[in-house]
């Protein structure tokens, strides 16, 4: 794997965070936070999917998934406008957040066409913000399940994992930094328990409650073992 797929959870934070900034924002009436705070999620969300290139491409399995799913984000009106959206906002200059309409005291925000970009979703900002949002986040949830052990350090350090490519036990401690043999106490039927205590020394997702918040998805773990035999 070229980089750590840790700049993908990274790059999704990011994104949630100004999204969240944007959230309270559009509960005001400073128009001019508002437009900050949509060019600087949409800049964030828009690299989720460039770190996940960065951390994976090369993978076959991974080059034919998300040749597909580029494929699907080309055709969907949403991703496509906040590509350009992107492109219009961080090489010209423009943003097309121009709009915001009161009622009964809740303002909404709306993108105006112009001519560097003539077509915009209808949504409000936010709503529009929030559903792109998901439709990423849904990406690297699905990401994370289809290579879960290459960027999942609780997948990649199972026996399974390690036996496919012909690797030991011994193999996963010395990557851990931990001297072949560390967790062995003469004891063949713990095996399963010296893995446990590895993937405690391995990081996991770092965004799952992040996928919890706003796709009520938990990513799968390994099954806790029972309490180790005397």
């Amino acid at each position: 794997m070229p980089r750590s797929f840790g700049l993908v959870d990274y790059k999704v934070q990011e994104a949630e965070y100004f999204l969240v900034e944007l959230q309270s924002e559009a509960q005001g009436f400073n128009f001019g936070n508002v437009q900050f705070c949509t060019s600087a999620f949409v800049s964030a969300a828009r690299s989720v999917t460039f770190a996940m290139q960065a951390s994976l491409k090369g993978s076959a399995t991974f080059d034919n998934w998300y040749q597909q799913k580029q494929d699907e984000m080309r055709r969907d009106e949403l991703s496509k406008f906040f590509h350009d959206f992107r492109t219009v906002t961080q090489h010209i200059g423009v943003n097309v957040v121009r709009a915001g309409v009161t009622s009964r005291g809740v303002r909404k925000f709306y993108f105006v066409a112009c001519d560097d970009l003539p077509r915009v979703p209808e949504q409000d900002v936010l709503t529009a913000c929030e559903t792109y949002f998901k439709s990423i986040l849904r990406l690297v949830y699905d990401c994370y399940i289809m290579m879960a052990p290459v960027v999942n350090g609780q997948w990649y350090y199972t026996e399974e994992n390690f036996a496919a490519s012909g690797r030991t036990i011994e193999d996963a401690e010395q990557e851990l930094g931990f001297p072949r043999g560390y967790t062995d106490i003469g004891r063949p039927d713990l095996l399963p328990y010296r893995w446990e205590l590895l993937r405690k020394q391995a990081d996991g997702c770092l965004v799952e409650s992040v996928f919890l918040r706003w796709l009520g998805l938990k990513v799968p773990t390994p099954a806790k073992l029972p309490e180790m035999p005397q």
